[in-house]
């Protein structure tokens, strides 16, 4: 047993399969199960039961999934135990980020941080909120991007930086306009959309979430939208609402290219303010490599950087 099985076993329990699991840590399947089947050998009973459609840890999967988790942790505290002894700077940094912030955010805070540690590595993996959030929390993944605060005990966030979620529509949708001197987003009313084709992110997106929270606060009630369908991919999305499938709820930081060149029409809900937040998460009380501590610091300073040249900006 080393710890190189104990990850692809807490990897395969988390996402509760062979197939998801490989393609989360780049092996192959077969490689994933060869993996796991040397494990069961040598502890001598199964880890999952295999008969339903989806993976279920066995009584002995339990065990040892508490236990790998503790020790891929001490693991963990151990290297940069010693890192810090030898002010070592250097190795792979691996993050995980929600959609948004990790196509709109990350490219430049990474630019920005490799140019001072350039013998610094790194891998990104981009899943939603709920998903980088849970990696966190299973100890995965270190330090996550989302859109939203995550809720569960022994959690810490800092507040990045704001964001806003305006609809977008196609091109020639002309939706009644209450206010047009915030060109190029115009401002509509609710009720002008409700019968409109909707296209969403999945049920676990942050920008999903937030939305739905607004539409039912605004209204006290759950408000039923004409959904057509849901897409995972924020390109995706966007490529739909310009090829007329219908409208959508974004940030408008993903698509402030595509309203500067006019190919997709941008709205704000009259008295319907959007707001959110995107945070950097990671345990409380887990002790972070060097190289994990120093791009947490990093990505503070960087964007209180940005946050006060805007101010001055602004000013």
């Amino acid at each position: 047993m080393d710890f190189h099985q104990l990850r692809i076993f807490v990897e395969v329990t988390r996402l509760k399969g062979f197939s998801r699991a490989a393609e989360n840590i780049f092996l192959s399947q077969p490689t994933i199960s060869a993996h796991i089947k040397t494990l069961e050998n040598e502890i001598g009973a199964p880890l999952f039961d295999r008969s339903q459609r989806e993976l279920h840890l066995t009584d002995a999967g339990k065990i040892l999934f508490k236990y790998a988790q503790e020790l891929l942790e001490i693991k963990e505290e151990a290297l940069s135990a010693i890192e810090k002894e030898y002010k070592i700077i250097s190795g792979h940094l691996e993050i995980a980020a929600s959609s948004v912030p990790g196509a709109y955010l990350l490219p430049g805070l990474l630019a920005s941080f490799h140019r001072q540690h350039p013998e610094i590595t790194f891998s990104v993996m981009i899943r939603d909120t709920k998903q980088v959030i849970q990696s966190i929390k299973d100890y995965t993944y270190s330090l996550g991007f989302t859109g939203e605060p995550g809720t569960q005990e022994g959690l810490e966030q800092v507040k990045l930086v704001e964001d806003e979620l305006i609809l977008i529509a196609p091109k020639g949708t002309n939706l009644p306009v209450t206010d047009q001197n915030t060109y190029p987003l115009l401002t509509t009313q609710l009720s002008s959309i409700l019968q409109m084709p909707f296209i969403l992110r999945e049920p676990g997106s942050a920008t999903r979430k937030v939305f739905e929270k607004t539409l039912k606060k605004h209204s006290g009630k759950n408000i039923t939208l004409n959904i057509i369908g849901y897409i995972e991919s924020l390109d995706t999305i966007k490529e739909a609402v310009k090829a007329g499938l219908g409208l959508t709820v974004i940030s408008k930081i993903a698509v402030e290219e595509e309203l500067r060149a006019e190919m997709i029409e941008g709205y704000r809900l009259q008295d319907l303010p959007i707001k959110r937040n995107f945070y950097l998460t990671y345990r409380k009380k887990r002790i972070l490599p060097p190289i994990n501590q120093a791009f947490l610091e990093f990505t503070v300073q960087y964007f209180t950087k940005k946050i006060d040249t805007i101010h001055t900006q602004d000013a």
